[in-house]
């Protein structure tokens, strides 16, 4: 019940009946006079019992089921449930759009869900409808009514919560795995090569074959067909690699690390030489820096990539009105999103800057995986934390040296395959908010 003000010059009530029932108070004001007339008198009795529109109630809530009819015990955000609500009698076309739904999240008040007598739908002897929730809570009931919420009138409701973090999407290789993820990467593989004759002719072939494969290679190398001139260089090459064999371990590393100050500057020389330090060490694993890493953020082509990983997150979310559940990759799989960022042309993030030095040190990612760590929803809106990973490989296979003709690669070549020192995994973690509508 509410107020009902009535401001008027002249104010005239003329009913056979009864009027303006369902005020809790009325208020007539007129500057002029009130009049009121009724064919059998006007009554003014005082504390008269208000009359319901309807006799029906409520006497059970069921639910929530799915689209399926089965019932569900803990719901999802943003999924549709159906609510069935029992009648004391088979309620009139009229009745079935005046029953109430109201929901309570917590400890909170019991909130009057608005807009929806409409959905109501008469199914059998039950009033049905459907429902969707996307406001977080620990325990939540939900209410039909007429009259009044009943506390013994409803449900229940759980929800199903999601053990964070989540992965949702990753792309087409795996860290430390080739192309096929099948097998080692070439540029992960160490102590792969000896010194002898068969040695020396399985890096010839493989040096020539690679200069030979078109279909596989033309983009790196720009070599349309065999020639007496690609056979020549792969013939150098190996004769370059003999001339580093026969240098100490020690030269080696002093040639690949003085030579990788000139493809990095500032911060990123010292964390260059850091891995180069690593390697010496020939512990392998993983290799994580936060400068590395704070680099990478500030670079363009990272920004790009992250920008466009969270446009294609949105666009799910409001797809799927901020469910989810579906998003989660459980299996190898690349993932939902993955095919969107296809259709939007977007690939691993590459770094080929050779002098700030993110060319040397990281290059392309090789592999990387994005997880949701938080996500939290309120009515329409949503907060989502992501952690974006990075992985890429500091090691070097064949193509390298045959793509860069530099004392570097082939001191670095022979440390990795001929003498055994492990290349290892760069792992950078970068952490990152979305926020949005659906």
């Amino acid at each position: 019940m509410g107020v009902i003000n009535i401001y008027a010059t002249n104010f005239k009530e003329n009913v056979s009946g009864s009027i303006r029932e369902d005020g809790g108070q009325i208020v007539n004001q007129s500057e002029a006079k009130v009049v009121q007339n009724g064919a059998k008198g006007v009554d003014y009795d005082k504390n008269k019992e208000r009359k319901p529109p309807t006799d029906i109630r409520i006497t059970k809530v069921e639910g929530p089921f799915d689209d399926k009819g089965k019932l569900i015990k803990k719901i999802n955000l943003g999924t549709s449930y159906i609510y069935k609500a029992t009648t004391s009698r088979k309620p009139k076309k009229e009745e079935i759009a005046l029953l109430k739904w109201s929901i309570k999240f917590d400890q909170g008040d019991r909130l009057i869900i608005n807009g929806v007598a409409s959905l109501n739908k008469l199914d059998g002897d039950k009033i049905i409808i459907n429902l969707k929730i996307n406001q977080e809570f620990e325990k939540g009931k939900v209410y039909a009514f007429y009259q009044k919420a009943d506390e013994s009138v409803s449900v229940e409701l759980s929800l199903k919560k999601v053990k964070f973090p989540i992965l949702i999407l990753q792309g087409s290789r795996r860290k430390g795995k080739n192309r096929e993820n099948n097998g080692t990467a070439l540029d992960m593989l160490y102590k792969d090569y000896s010194i002898d004759a068969v040695g020396y002719e399985k890096l010839r072939k493989q040096l020539f074959d690679e200069t030979y494969n078109v279909e596989k290679q033309n983009s790196f190398y720009n070599v349309n067909s065999r020639t007496d001139n690609a056979k020549k260089q792969s013939d150098l090459k190996i004769e370059k690699i003999k001339s580093f064999l026969d240098k100490s371990t020690d030269d080696l590393f002093k040639i690949f690390r003085n030579d990788i100050k000139g493809y990095s500057s500032g911060e990123i020389e010292t964390v260059a030489i850091e891995m180069v330090d690593k390697m010496e060490q020939n512990t392998g694993g993983e290799y994580t820096n936060k400068k590395l890493t704070s680099a990478v953020i500030g670079h363009e082509n990272s920004k790009t990539f992250i920008s466009a990983t969270k446009k294609v997150i949105k666009e799910y979310l409001k797809e799927n009105k901020g469910n989810i559940e579906k998003l989660e990759i459980i299996d190898d799989s690349k993932g939902l999103l993955y095919e969107k960022l296809v259709r939007d042309k977007v690939d691993n993030p590459k770094f080929g800057d050779w002098f700030s030095g993110l060319g040397i040190t990281i290059n392309d990612v090789w592999a990387y995986q994005i997880y949701i760590t938080d996500f939290k929803v309120n009515k329409n809106t949503f907060q989502m934390k992501l952690e974006y990973i990075y992985w890429d490989h500091f090691g070097l296979d064949y193509p390298d040296i045959q793509k860069f003709d530099k004392d570097i690669f082939y001191s670095w070549f022979v440390l990795q395959h001929y003498k055994g020192f492990k290349p290892f995994i760069t792992k950078l973690d970068i952490a990152e908010e979305l926020k949005g509508t659906f």
